[in-house]
């Protein structure tokens, strides 16, 4: 019955396109069953009774993942005329259109992020204006890929920058999450995306790679580096 159980888990994480993990965590570090003695029926029992809770912890660890709530914040630093006369000091005139003239991201609060505390996704934007359209709907998307299928999207999410006054300037954009305990390791692409007017301008990636640790008890341990 035990060892239905542990199938029936394995199972169902395998066939959930978005409960995708490392192959390689199944054969090391979740059935460690056959390290024990070949008369030791209890300690096979006990090894797969491990096995099947941590195939469980990482099923419920990708689903939480699917459905983590990812918070947006969005601040003008500069007006778009500040930005209209320093791209003036560089270049004879304005274009014709709105155009972006930066976009840069970073990963914060630095390489090492722990499991349960917020990440951070931030974004430098500089948008100025054109002489024959001002109108400039600045959005930015984020889309999260998982971590062995990495075309596969586990999240996505797109807001706009300055939805109120549809002007050029610099503006600062935050996307931040907290990563749920018990994810499988792996490298976890994060792809932002800059669009102005409806279209993508500018493209940057933010990579997040987890490190997951399994102590002789089954207890998971996770370190999000950048």
């Amino acid at each position: 019955m035990k060892t239905k159980v542990m199938i029936l888990l394995l199972s169902c994480l395998l066939v959930n396109p978005a409960q995708a993990f490392s192959l390689s965590d199944l054969k090391d570090n979740i059935d460690r069953s056959h390290k024990c003695k070949s008369d030791d029926q209890g300690c096979k029992n006990r090894e797969r009774l491990k096995a099947a809770a941590r195939v469980a912890a990482v099923a419920v660890a990708v689903t939480v993942l699917t459905k983590m709530i990812i918070k947006h914040r969005s601040e003008r630093i500069a007006k778009e005329e500040q930005v209209a006369e320093e791209y003036k000091t560089q270049n004879s005139t304005l274009p014709t259109e709105p155009m972006a003239t930066e976009y840069t991201t970073k990963t914060l609060p630095g390489n090492v992020v722990e499991p349960g505390k917020e990440v951070i996704i931030q974004s430098n934007i500089v948008v100025v204006p054109g002489t024959k359209q001002k109108k400039a709907l600045i959005e930015e998307s984020i889309v999260i890929y998982d971590n062995e299928d990495n075309t596969k999207e586990l999240k996505n999410f797109t807001k706009p920058v300055n939805e109120k006054t549809k002007r050029g300037g610099r503006y600062q954009n935050e996307f931040s999450f907290t990563l749920p305990e018990g994810l499988p390791q792996g490298v976890y692409p994060i792809k932002t995306a800059l669009l102005l007017n409806g279209k993508v301008v500018d493209t940057s990636d933010n990579d997040i790679q987890l490190v997951l640790e399994v102590n002789d008890l089954g207890a998971m341990q996770l370190l999000a580096m950048n």
